[in-house]
């Protein structure tokens, strides 16, 4: 008894947030896969009623299954080989239903090997919270005072967007000296640019953190059964809000097995050329006019005034709804979406272009949007009556995803449970269980 009380008191010291009593241990099983178990395992046994360790070389998906929650601690390597082109050491994506926490990089990691959301960003994220949402994750096991905040000078790459000369940030390290230097005196996370999927159904963000980039990026947010806690410091360098984030994270997902990451969005980072998206094409009019002839296709720049940024921005507002990637994922017109007056990632664009299978005149153009947007898997389907009823049957759990290859999806858990997706948000697309 004086050992374990030795114990207590060590794990107190070491990890000074509050410390369950053994018979008030969170009933979850989680599993810590990377190479630092020593620095997770204390905060981890403290809370949760049985952790495990393994190295990230010797994991096999199969080691996951008596489980709740994986901890994937996967650091980047400096290259492709190994970390992307290699595979996941968690096996397949379509394999994988474990609820799971990538800690710092590999939420890059999986991304750019899975095709996730989470891999465009910069790996320089400093241990400092920043924008953080009102959410229920902050709330238990462990309370973290969102409004406990520090002010501080607003971050140089913040200033053109903020337009402000403070910010509040919660610091998730202690004894921070200087903010304007904090993310080199740190290890580096990954910050992920999510503006572009924030309003997917599976997606949601809970705070973003100081970085060299933009404000606009998520540090601590969830796609599907992952939950991405982009901070890369461990709990024994993280103070009470850190540790408590990560204890809270891993409660949280936990409770998102039938959950899942729905479309696929190849990285940057990845072996695949991919088309930019519309929102990214604006900045580079004035920004990166030289990496025009990288994003349009030579018969597009050929039309407008591109070297004039002024009308090329005026161009582009007027052909942004019919912009979309060829087949080699330069920027073109969409003759045939502009043809039947269909904007292909508006609502109406199934609607309008099933009806137009209709008239022999429209019906070829329609074909052809509807095999270029339409969910990957309703190839098979032909015909105005075949394509009618697969709308009556999912038009209210469908979504766009321009990151997604310029794509339409089904929210198969909204399906499911037969509830429109766009009101199975946040904490309401956790476990149902009758």
């Amino acid at each position: 008894m004086k050992i374990l009380r030795l114990f207590l008191l060590g794990l107190a010291m070491v990890f000074p947030v509050t410390v369950l009593a053994a018979d008030s241990l969170l009933p979850l099983r989680v599993l810590y896969i990377g190479q630092r178990p020593d620095e997770f395992e204390p905060l981890l046994k403290a809370h949760f009623a049985k952790v495990a360790s393994i190295a990230r070389d010797r994991f096999k998906p199969a080691q996951a299954q008596d489980f709740d929650v994986v901890l994937l601690d996967w650091p980047q390597s400096g290259g492709m080989r190994g970390a992307w082109l290699d595979g996941s050491p968690l096996g397949k994506r379509d394999e994988w239903n474990k609820p799971t926490v990538l800690l710092g990089s590999a939420g890059l990691n999986l991304a750019v090997s899975w095709k996730l959301h989470g891999g465009s960003g910069c790996t320089c994220l400093a241990p400092v919270a920043y924008a953080i949402r009102q959410h229920e994750i902050f709330n238990s096991p462990l309370p973290v005072d969102v409004n406990a905040t520090t002010n501080i000078p607003t971050p140089e790459p913040f200033v053109h967007e903020l337009k402000t000369d403070t910010i509040s940030v919660l610091p998730l390290v202690d004894n921070i000296t200087n903010y304007h230097t904090v993310i080199n005196s740190y290890r580096r996370g990954w910050s992920s640019h999510y503006y572009e999927f924030a309003d997917l159904p599976e997606v949601e963000v809970f705070s973003g953190g100081i970085n060299e980039q933009t404000p606009r990026s998520a540090a601590f947010w969830r796609q599907g059964n992952l939950l991405h806690f982009g901070f890369e410091q461990s709990p024994s360098e993280m103070n009470t809000a850190g540790r408590a984030m990560l204890v809270n994270a891993i409660a949280y997902i936990s409770r998102f097995t039938e959950d899942r990451p729905i479309d696929l969005s190849p990285s940057v980072f990845g072996p695949e050329k991919i088309a930019i998206s519309r929102n990214r094409v604006k900045n580079y009019f004035a920004n990166y006019p030289r990496e025009l002839t990288n994003v349009f296709t030579a018969e597009t720049l050929a039309g407008f005034d591109w070297h004039n940024a002024t009308n090329a921005k005026a161009w582009f507002e007027s052909a942004r709804p019919w912009l979309h990637p060829n087949a080699k994922t330069l920027l073109e017109l969409d003759a045939e979406a502009k043809t039947l007056g269909v904007v292909f990632d508006s609502p109406e664009f199934f609607p309008k272009t099933i009806a137009a299978l209709r008239d022999e005149k429209t019906r070829p153009a329609a074909e052809i949007l509807l095999a270029r947007y339409a969910p990957a898997d309703t190839a098979g389907i032909t015909g105005f009556d075949a394509w009618e009823k697969w709308w009556q049957q999912n038009s209210p759990y469908v979504f766009y995803s321009e990151l997604g290859n310029y794509r339409w999806y089904v929210d198969p858990l909204a399906k499911r449970r037969g509830i429109p997706t766009r009101d199975l948000r946040g904490p309401l697309r956790a476990d149902v269980h009758q």
